[in-house]
C-alpha cells in the first residue's frame, strides 16, 4: 500500500493470491485447511 501510494497510486483493495508458491485458489477469506505433503513439500524447497 505504502508502495503504491508512494508514487502516486493509492491501493484501495489489497488481495492475496498465492503465499510462497501455494495458490490461495478458491479460498473464502478468514477460512483455512490444512496442506497437503506436495504442498509442505513445495514451501520446504521454496
Amino acid at each position: 500500500r505504502r508502495m503504491t501510494a508512494a508514487v502516486g497510486f493509492p491501493t484501495l483493495r489489497l488481495v492475496r493470491a498465492a503465499i510462497g508458491g501455494l495458490r490461495l485458489g478458491t479460498l473464502a477469506p478468514g477460512v483455512w485447511r490444512d496442506l497437503t505433503a506436495e504442498e509442505l513439500q513445495t514451501l520446504r524447497y521454496h
